[in-house]
């Protein structure tokens, strides 16, 4: 059993009052990134809270948003474990904003990303549960007169086995909110889980197959009008002109309003809305705008014209470049990853409404307090004047970090007060107005000794990033950003010498946070390389990974699994279809979790790469819900291989030359392979599981074709006609 203590648990920790006299038992807790501690003021806000009616149904207030992942039913099993309770009696309630829900590291904002969710929530949620568990056998000792320690609990109900009384949470709740809140709580050993650990079904699913979820495109509020939106094909553009009075007497139209980066007309339905911005005449200014002559290919060179510049290390260990000076042999490589839009199913959309004093918002998003911040930024209004509503996100992978589309929508409302206005995007705006992942670059050196053995590692990656972008103070120097070199430094490999090289290069275009993040293209430039560097070595690339991890055995262990689920095959082979297959491997930590995967490849015969089977091996210390685990392995391969084989965004003047799924096209089902997910749970401290399926699928695909063809894909997307021609 593990016991948590001294967690300022002393004073007033539940409502009392009225919440006591509806029969209502509600705990407060904090949840700042894994520091267990209960809500201290009973008449604040509080960071979330479970709540228990009289009939015996827990409601939990959570600070997480669900957009696929799964937190609808992995946060509430916490809860569920320590209570003592079935899942069928649980519902989640999302949390609204306030200071007491921030979760980053310095409390700034709060925010759903990073793998952060359930990891976060795993010891304060569970100490909730297990404290309220604790209070509610209290108060049915005191009820009966028997000591505290002959009563249990069984599903909801607290036990005196010796009498064979019985009372249901819900009777006990009124006398619960009574007392006092124990200084400590025993939680269970992993050994006595019922709950964590068992693939417990999807809570959302059934609501999402039938159409009754309600995602932010969904949201009707009476009285409701659309607007449909046209912003400037040049980042940064402004509106010169534009001729209103053309579709003022058009079917349905409202009115045309100017918005930031662009025009909206409002109509009483989006159709009308949609067909009169077509036919709305309107002019851009590009002239103040850095963003006007950008090309990606112009910047694609240049970043490469500076890989070879010192940088700033973000990793030195040993003396890399005298290593490289004094080897026997070296090799070099470089690689490049381009922009990505999040090409989320749901496009940007949100609805709100300003009324006198009080604005509220209907908003996919995966930072509450960022809405507000952006509805108080255009009303003027206090923060505690604002109401944000959360419904289900259709997609995320960090683009709901950005308010823009929330800035437009309350713009609007807010200079039509009383009137709620939803704001929705076309897919081509979605496309051309995205904030992509970088385009990076990134040049590799390796040297060895006399017996092949490596001895320097070298790295050098140029571009910008996100965090520099939209998380630092302009008064900051940042010397690396993180979101650039995640996935770079503090690799596993055994290597003497290693330094990894940031060179800081601006992009005049909008960057932005991107499933994975940096991981996502360096494990893409980190594997293939390792890969090369065991061909140079006329090694197996799995047994020259396996000699450098001596010192890593959750490493070893993971890349061992993975190439025992294939059946490992170090050469390419006749397969039954008539075609030469070969495989790949790959292995990649993020976001506290370990990831191998192992790709079966081949080149079809109408000169496509074809990926038939995926095997996927994870540790993430503990899987929480096994079966949520592989279906996030699934969807990050899914997502990654996508990526790997299709996807680019190019830029030319400072234009997306992408619109819509017909020129940015994403992997059909039936190039989709066959997943097979296997779970290493090693006791680490859990790790996280929304992303780390999508950095190794890239590589693996990659060292797969190599094996395949004997030739070097080294930018991305991959391209079979670069290995057939």
């Amino acid at each position: 059993m593990t016991t948590i203590t001294n967690i300022s648990l002393s004073r007033r920790r539940f409502l009392g009052g009225s919440a006591a006299s509806a029969g209502v038992f509600m705990l407060g807790l904090h949840l700042p990134l894994g520091r267990a501690a209960l809500a201290d003021d009973v008449d604040g806000d509080m960071n979330a809270y479970i709540g228990i009616a009289d009939d015996g149904t827990v409601t939990i207030r959570n600070p997480y948003i669900e957009m696929g992942q799964g937190t609808y039913t992995s946060i509430p099993m916490l809860i569920a474990e320590e209570l003592d309770i079935g899942m069928d009696i649980i519902r989640v309630e999302q949390a609204p904003p306030g200071e007491a829900y921030r979760l980053l590291y310095d409390g700034s904002r709060r925010f759903t990303g990073g793998s952060f969710s359930v990891r976060s929530a795993f010891k304060p949620l569970r100490t909730a549960g297990a404290t309220a568990r604790k209070m509610l056998m209290k108060a049915a000792a005191d009820e009966w007169g028997v000591p505290l320690a002959e009563c249990s609990t069984d599903n909801g109900r607290v036990v005196h086995e010796q009498s064979g009384r019985s009372l249901g949470y819900g009777e006990l709740a009124p006398l619960a909110a009574q007392l006092e809140t124990p200084a400590d709580v025993e939680l269970k050993s992993s050994a006595d889980y019922r709950l964590l650990g068992t693939p417990v079904a999807r809570t959302d699913s059934a609501i999402k197959s039938n159409g009754q979820a309600q995602f932010g495109i969904d949201v009707r509020v009476d009285g409701m009008v659309y607007a449909a939106v046209k912003q400037s094909p040049v980042f940064g553009g402004k509106v010169k002109s534009v001729d209103a009075a053309a579709v003022r007497d058009k079917p349905g139209v409202i009115a045309v309003d100017e918005i930031p980066n662009g025009v909206a007309v409002i109509a009483q339905t989006y159709w009308q809305a949609q067909q009169a911005l077509a036919e709305l005449p309107v002019e851009f200014d590009t002239s103040e705008t850095d963003s006007a002559g950008f090309s990606s290919d112009a910047y694609r060179d240049e970043l490469d014209q500076h890989l070879d510049d010192s940088g700033v290390a973000a990793e030195d260990s040993g003396d890399a470049p005298a290593a490289l000076a004094a080897a026997a042999r070296t090799i070099s490589a470089d690689y490049h990853a381009p922009f990505l839009a999040h090409a989320t199913l749901e496009p940007m959309n949100c609805t709100a409404l300003v009324e006198e004093g009080h604005c509220t918002v209907w908003a996919p998003n995966q930072g509450v307090d960022s809405v507000v911040m952006a509805a108080t930024e255009v009303t003027g209004l206090d923060a505690d004047r604002i109401t944000v509503h959360t419904p289900y996100l259709g997609g995320g992978f960090g683009r709901r970090f950005i308010m823009d589309y929330t800035v437009q929508a309350v713009t609007l409302a807010n200079r039509r007060k009383g009137t709620p206005i939803q704001v929705i995007w076309t897919r081509e705006e979605d496309t051309q107005h995205d904030f992509y992942r970088p385009l990076i670059a990134a040049r590799y050196r390796a040297g060895f000794d006399d017996d092949n053995q490596p001895v320097s590692l070298h790295t050098t990656t140029a571009g910008d990033g996100p965090i520099r972008r939209h998380m630092s103070s302009p008064d900051e120097e940042m010397k690396v950003d993180p979101s650039v070199m995640e996935g770079v430094m503090h690799q596993p490999y055994a290597i003497a010498n290693k330094r990894a090289d940031y060179v800081y290069r601006p992009v005049a275009a909008p960057i932005g946070f991107w499933r994975s993040v940096g991981h996502s293209m360096n494990a893409f430039f980190t594997e293939s390389f390792i890969d090369e560097m065991a061909h140079a070595a006329e090694q197996d690339p799995i047994e020259f990974r396996r000699s450098m991890l001596n010192e890593e055995p959750r490493f070893r262990k993971v890349l061992d699994t993975a190439v025992q689920m294939a059946g490992w095959k170090g050469q390419a082979w006749d397969a039954d279809d008539g075609r030469k297959h070969a495989m790949g491997v790959a292995l990649h930590q993020s976001f506290n979790s370990i990831v191998a995967e192992v790709a079966e490849v081949s080149i079809s015969d109408i000169d496509e790469i074809q990926v038939h089977k995926v095997w996927c091996a994870v540790d993430c210390g503990f899987a929480v819900n096994p079966r949520i685990v592989t279906m996030q392995m699934e969807s990050g391969i899914a997502f990654g291989l996508s990526a790997a084989l299709l996807e680019q965004i190019t830029v030319s003047d400072g234009k997306v030359e992408q619109a819509n799924f017909d020129s940015y096209p994403f992997l059909p089902p039936q190039r989709m392979p066959e997943v097979e997910v296997e779970i290493v749970n090693s006791g680490a401290d859990l790790g996280g599981i929304g992303e780390p399926g999508t950095p190794p699928i890239a590589p693996a695909v990659a060292n797969g074709l190599f094996a395949l063809t004997g030739k070097r894909l080294r930018d991305l997307p991959l391209r079979a006609d670069e290995v057939t021609a």
